[in-house]
């Protein structure tokens, strides 16, 4: 009798375990699927003409009538994609400046953070602790509090409105430092020194070990920093006055709302970028973060 009781209890534990993960698995393919929404009514509206578009959004553009979404175009245009690509040379403008900007800071960061990064995890003592953590607390500032700082000092060196203006300040961001260190904190003391068997250069050793070792926490940095940067705002809203040098955060919300079409269309080029670089990099972020976790 108790032999037939616990294999019913065991049964019941099967059976709730698997409602539970049915349950979690519905769960997360419905946040997967909400999350899609805006990227598939963004595909829709560049391929939607602007008369439908216009009626679709009136209450969102104007404040007045309703708004509703749009699956399917009555009659689908590929005009403001053509506009975009063939007859607005201000689009490839602001975007090469987002590419300018993004790039210049991303290679900026990598080349500052490795090698303080490096200088943290090898400097072990009560100052070297010190530092770090008064250094980290700057990762914790945001822009709104260091913007009027930022702002004298670029102001001084007479680079305001220019592309430095923005870079400057952004290559020397403490975030990948923090990313960096704790990839470099994840490597065996042991394997440095065995390497110092051979060689007793601190240089070679980072070249060598720390570099290569540390590559997904390096590559991590960089892609966290290029999602974050290619769609930077405050920033060059603050150091850049002139159109001619902004990137396309700030050209798209210019656009005006007689052509819809072409602020979807511009909207959807801009995101392929990172759609990809989401789609290709993930392990590496992943592997990136989860070095975060490793203790000192």
């Amino acid at each position: 009798m108790s032999c037939y009781i616990s294999k019913k209890i065991k049964r019941v534990e099967v059976l709730r375990s698997y409602i539970v993960k049915m349950i979690a698995y519905l769960l997360a393919a419905a946040a997967c699927i909400l999350s899609c929404i805006p990227l598939l009514l963004l595909a829709v509206g560049t391929v939607t003409g602007n008369y439908e578009l216009a009626s679709c959004l009136e209450g969102t553009l104007w404040g007045e009538g309703g708004t509703y979404l749009l699956l399917f175009p009555s009659y689908p245009t590929l005009g403001g994609m053509m506009e975009v690509l063939f007859k607005e040379p201000e689009f490839y403008v602001v975007f090469w400046n987002s590419v300018e900007l993004t790039g210049c800071i991303v290679l900026g960061q990598i080349l500052f953070a490795v090698p303080a990064a490096w200088g943290f995890s090898r400097w072990h003592g009560r100052w070297s602790s010190l530092l770090f953590y008064l250094y980290t607390i700057l990762m914790l500032l945001p822009f709104q509090v260091t913007m009027l700082s930022n702002y004298i000092v670029i102001d001084g060196l007479g680079i305001l409105d220019t592309h430095a203006a923005v870079i400057l300040p952004a290559v020397f961001s403490t975030f990948p430092v923090f990313i960096i260190y704790r990839s470099f904190l994840g490597i065996p003391e042991e394997i440095y020194e065995a390497f110092s068997l051979d060689s007793s250069s601190h240089w070679r050793m980072f070249c060598h070990v720390g570099v290569p070792l540390a590559l997904p926490g390096i590559k991590s940095a960089a892609l966290l920093g290029i999602i974050e940067y290619w769609n930077m705002v405050e920033q060059p809203l603050l150091f850049l006055k002139t159109p001619s040098r902004w990137p396309f955060s700030l050209y798209i919300p210019g656009i005006s709302y007689d052509n819809v079409q072409y602020i979807f269309a511009c909207s959807l080029i801009v995101l392929t970028p990172m759609v990809l670089i989401m789609f290709w990099g993930k392990d590496d972020i992943r592997k990136g973060i989860g070095n975060m976790a490793v203790k000192p």
